[in-house]
């Protein structure tokens, strides 16, 4: 939290957000050139303004108030808005120094000069000895695994043939038994139960009952015309009808079934 500073007015409002706590504070300074403006959470001085002959120069050590982090959570904005009031209503210049944001006190606090103590990401981690020997060892750690599972273990995996249809493979050696035999009636069944299968399999379209609505849907579905599909189907019902089937009929169910699968309507 930090607080505008007015004389002994300890009971002036506070601003604070869910950020790190305002610990930063101003000391050392001399009073005869010197007034408090503001304090931090420990009611400690961390904004004052300095008098140096006509001039004045402000010195705040928290610029996360000037975030939005700070400035959009609640009405943290009447605190800026408290700061820039004691700013003259037409400054000429102001200057922006991030001196004590990067290297400020954190270099005292360890003997260093500040100039030496860069800023870093590492920086939290640096600070705490026990923290850094963890981060090294977990490179290290990481390192080594990648270093030793870099060389490929798992053998080789063979490849695997495809599964044979084994449907098709039994249609067609049952085709060529009933072909030896002329039994032209029998290949004609096999081809039709053959083309129905595909069908349910492809289409998820049943097969029982050759209907107009079963034509229009296998037509929509197939993208084969619903001329060519009626077609086909009353030549189907026609064989299915007949006790014998010559070789051209035959002939003609294969050419047809095979045009439908291949979605090339018969003309």
């Amino acid at each position: 939290h930090v607080r505008m500073y007015f004389g002994d007015d300890f009971d002036a409002p506070s601003f604070g957000y869910y950020y790190y706590p305002f610990l930063n504070a101003v000391t050392g300074y001399d009073s005869a050139f010197t007034t408090v403006l503001g304090v931090n959470e420990m009611n400690e001085p961390n904004f004052v303004v300095l008098f140096s002959g006509r001039g004045r120069i402000y010195l705040h050590v928290a610029p996360r108030i000037f975030g939005n982090y700070f400035l959009l959570t609640n009405d943290n904005y009447k605190y800026f808005e408290q700061v820039i009031s004691w700013l003259r209503p037409d400054p000429k210049d102001i200057y922006w120094d991030e001196y004590y944001k990067n290297s400020g006190t954190s270099g005292r606090r360890r003997g260093n000069s500040p100039n030496d103590d860069k800023f870093s990401t590492l920086s939290v981690i640096k600070q705490h000895t026990p923290l850094l020997w963890a981060f090294w060892i977990a490179v290290t750690g990481l390192l080594l695994f990648i270093f030793f599972n870099i060389k490929r273990k798992q053998r080789v995996i063979p490849v695997v043939s495809p599964n044979v249809n084994s449907t098709v493979a039994f249609t067609e050696t049952i085709g060529r038994l009933y072909l030896q035999k002329k039994d032209n009636r029998h290949i004609a069944e096999k081809m039709i139960t053959y083309f129905y299968e595909h069908l349910r399999h492809h289409y998820f379209i049943g097969t029982v009952t050759v209907s107009e609505e079963f034509i229009n849907s296998l037509s929509g579905k197939s993208g084969v015309s619903k001329e060519s599909t009626k077609e086909l189907f009353s030549f189907i019902t026609q064989i299915l009808a007949q006790e014998k089937v010559d070789d051209l009929e035959l002939m003609r169910l294969n050419t047809e079934i095979e045009n439908f699968i291949k979605h090339k309507p018969h003309g």
